[in-house]
């Protein structure tokens, strides 16, 4: 019983896809700056919260959009599956997919996107954390904590990366 107050009272995060892949990759531009984020959430200073199917997610952008091997995109994902019980793999329920197409009407924005501002309700989370910078105005829009860890000049070098 102790154990479970003691969750609770932990600040959770939101993880998006790009966060998760930047980790994995260790010369992708952004990673020393996602990495220390991700090590915290780790070793249990936050609850990290990911989408159930965000592993799977995080591959396709590996092998696909960044050309990694697929040999070696998936033992990285298998890795990090193995390796780490701190995330919270979680389903998004209907009523929040339901609430992530309201919130895209709403802001204006995809909802792509909003499917984690609801992922966030769902689960109580304070914070998205990401290397979007569209988050910035809409977790000030939705009352969320927005944290991007990688500076301004390193997101530049993100479209030039693979």
């Amino acid at each position: 019983m102790q154990e479970k107050q003691l969750l609770e009272n932990i600040e959770k995060k939101i993880w998006d896809v790009n966060v998760l892949a930047i980790f994995l990759v260790e010369d992708h531009p952004g990673n020393k700056y996602v990495s220390p984020t991700v090590e915290e959430g780790l070793r249990g200073a936050y609850i990290p919260i990911l989408l159930d199917i965000l592993p799977i997610r995080a591959y396709w952008i590996l092998e696909k959009k960044w050309g990694i091997n697929k040999k070696e995109a998936a033992l990285a994902i298998l890795d990090f599956l193995k390796k780490y019980d701190t995330p919270q793999f979680v389903p998004i329920r209907k009523e929040m997919i339901l609430e992530a197409f309201k919130l895209s009407k709403e802001l204006k924005h995809d909802v792509y996107d909003c499917i984690y501002l609801a992922l966030a309700k769902q689960e109580k989370a304070s914070t998205i954390i990401t290397t979007d910078t569209d988050f910035e105005k809409l977790c000030q829009r939705t009352g969320l904590k927005y944290e991007n860890p990688v500076p301004l000049e390193i997101l530049k070098q993100f479209q030039c990366y693979k």
